[in-house]
């Protein structure tokens, strides 16, 4: 099985890496020449393990330009790129390719089934930890498990049909309402990650901080309003009570909201709790916290670019 792969990350770098290892074809599909440049000067992915070993896998690269076909694609690029990431390659896919699209936030999905409703759409969704150390050099910070569920209309494959085995140290079950995991992880990336970004603080100052902690309980208040008038039911328990937990468990992480914002990138707010806010206007819901932080996050995230 060969597998082309959109956005190389982190995630899309541990997917190239531990596919690689499996010895499945693997592409990196990169943008530019000199993204081509430093791949070949790093000498293939460079993967670092928890116990810190490191391994140099040489995988293969193209640029989206290329015309060579493509069955099976992942798009691991921020939210905010995956729709004109994925009219990049369009052109490029066979008529039975499968697409995975795999990003935190809610939108791009559902866009995509409207623009290309004759592709076999997936969606994921995934805990695996992960950063990168340099270009193409990434360090895996936390082994976590990727659901992956059919979005499409078209007649549904079958889990052997799309993920390959085996597939590495990666981690990867089918989700029969994947819709329901997106929301899910929406609802806490929501909790967590403006008011993370809007303070320049770690996870874990959510809990200890009385001030944010507070706001943090009427974000998620708000949110699993607008979750309930959009039919889903997230968690067993209530959402504030899960945030929390999170945030304790990755107390001394800093949410990717916030490494955005520090390395002055584009933010994926609008994917995330401005989702959010856009159904909760569609359904007449009152989320005045969360329509502030979207403000916030966006102000802030063009004041630095800016500066």
């Amino acid at each position: 099985m060969h597998w082309h792969i959109l956005g190389a990350g982190a995630i899309g770098c541990i997917w190239a890496a531990q596919l690689y290892k499996s010895k499945h074809d693997v592409t990196l599909i990169l943008r530019s020449k000199e993204r081509l440049q430093q791949l070949c000067e790093s000498k293939g992915i460079i993967y670092q393990s928890l116990n810190a070993e490191s391994c140099a896998y040489n995988v293969g690269a193209e640029l989206v330009k290329n015309n060579t076909p493509i069955k099976n694609l992942l798009i691991c690029t921020k939210a905010y790129s995956t729709i004109s990431a994925l009219k990049s390659v369009a052109g490029r896919l066979t008529s039975d390719a499968n697409v995975v699209l795999l990003q935190n936030g809610l939108g791009p999905q559902q866009e995509a089934v409207k623009l290309f409703p004759e592709l076999s759409l997936w969606a994921a969704t995934t805990t695996d930890g992960a950063y990168l150390n340099a270009p193409f050099h990434v360090v895996r910070a936390g082994h976590g498990e990727t659901l992956i569920g059919m979005i499409s209309k078209k007649k549904p494959l079958t889990y052997n049909d799309l993920i390959p085995s085996p597939c590495g140290d990666l981690n990867i079950s089918l989700s029969a309402n994947i819709e329901h995991k997106l929301w899910c992880k929406v609802a806490i990336n929501a909790a967590i990650n403006p008011l993370t970004a809007l303070n320049n603080c770690k996870n874990g100052a959510l809990v200890s901080n009385t001030v944010l902690t507070k706001k943090m309980q009427t974000v998620c208040q708000e949110v699993e309003m607008i979750a309930a008038a959009c039919g889903q039911d997230l968690f067993d328990k209530p959402l504030y009570e899960m945030a929390i937990s999170i945030a304790n468990a990755t107390a001394e992480n800093y949410s990717s909201m916030l490494q955005d914002i520090k390395q002055k990138r584009p933010t994926e707010i609008e994917q995330i709790t401005g989702f959010l806010c856009k159904q909760a206007d569609k359904l007449n819901c009152n989320a005045p916290e969360n329509n502030l932080l979207l403000q916030q996050v966006k102000q802030l995230s063009t004041a630095i670019s800016s500066a």
